[in-house]
């Protein structure tokens, strides 16, 4: 029997096979990019939600309870066309912010005093603890005899919602502040003032900002939920007369408007805060 002749394999030969090909850099998509190809995802989910929903309607959800797009947005382009949106749509605006004002000054610096002032504390904080844990809906019949129907009535119910959010992100916000930070602070000469300019302040204002964003939608509600109870104006008057005339689309509709509104002041809110905490992310700019 003859044997088969081995070729000897050279170590060149083992290197090459043994040698991993180079990695590929991963592709990195610019930012522009990204938003677009965002937004196309976006509308593309949209669009497929709203054709499903004009396919489904009246064949397996009964027209009357969840109406149609298009009937929706020939609703809305009628209260576009003579003015009942625009009307209602700034009444709203006017008294979403007017109530966000209100509840967040009165928040902030009353939040601020209980934290930063020891004994103030002490003594006001179960009295606001005694007010938040009264259910909201019970001052609307008092609030109607104090200040009527008007635009009053709608800021007072929306503010006594925002400012217990936003004073209890100020209180904590103060509380949480570094007390070896402030000491090293009056070490270096500071006096009372400059430690709460410089220290306090910023501080909590990360705790601020967080509490300003989630009011932003609570000032709405209660705007809303006043407009619904008392009032002849609002979207939530619009939203309460579509369903008190079982009109689906009229009721969409309303709640259209009421998430403009909403992205409105969000984005108002949200710039103010960005702006307010440009120092919290100057130095990581440039990374």
């Amino acid at each position: 029997m003859t044997a088969v002749p081995v070729e000897p394999v050279r170590e060149s030969q083992v290197a090459t096979k043994s040698r991993k090909a180079p990695r590929r850099a991963p592709v990195r998509i610019s930012e522009s990019r990204r938003r677009i190809e965002n937004l196309v995802l976006q509308i593309l989910l949209i669009g497929s939600f709203l054709l499903l929903w004009e396919y489904a309607s009246d064949r397996w959800v009964p027209k009357l309870m969840v109406s149609k797009p298009s009937d929706i947005g020939r609703t809305i382009w009628q209260w576009l066309t003579d003015g009942t949106f625009a009307s209602n749509l700034w009444v709203t605006l006017q008294a979403t912010l007017g109530g966000f004002l209100l509840g967040t000054t009165a928040g902030m610096v009353l939040g601020f005093i209980t934290g930063s002032i020891r004994r103030v504390g002490e003594v006001l904080q179960p009295v606001v603890t005694a007010f938040y844990t009264l259910p909201r809906l019970a001052l609307a019949p008092l609030f109607l005899l104090w200040f009527g129907l008007g635009m009053e009535f709608r800021i007072m119910f929306s503010a006594t919602i925002v400012f217990f959010l936003v004073y209890y992100n100020t209180y904590f916000g103060v509380r949480e502040v570094s007390r070896e930070l402030i000491s090293a602070v009056r070490i270096m000469g500071a006096n009372h003032l400059q430690v709460i300019t410089r220290v306090i302040i910023p501080s909590a204002l990360v705790w601020v900002a967080a509490g300003l964003k989630i009011s932003v939608p609570y000032s709405l509600v209660g705007v809303v939920v006043a407009e619904m109870l008392a009032s002849d104006q609002g979207m939530g008057f619009l939203l309460a007369r579509g369903a008190s005339q079982f009109s689906a689309a009229q009721t969409f509709a309303a709640i259209f408007g009421l998430m403009v509104v909403a992205l409105i002041v969000d984005d108002i809110i949200t710039r103010i805060t960005n702006y307010a905490l440009r120092w919290k992310t100057a130095g990581t700019a440039n990374q």
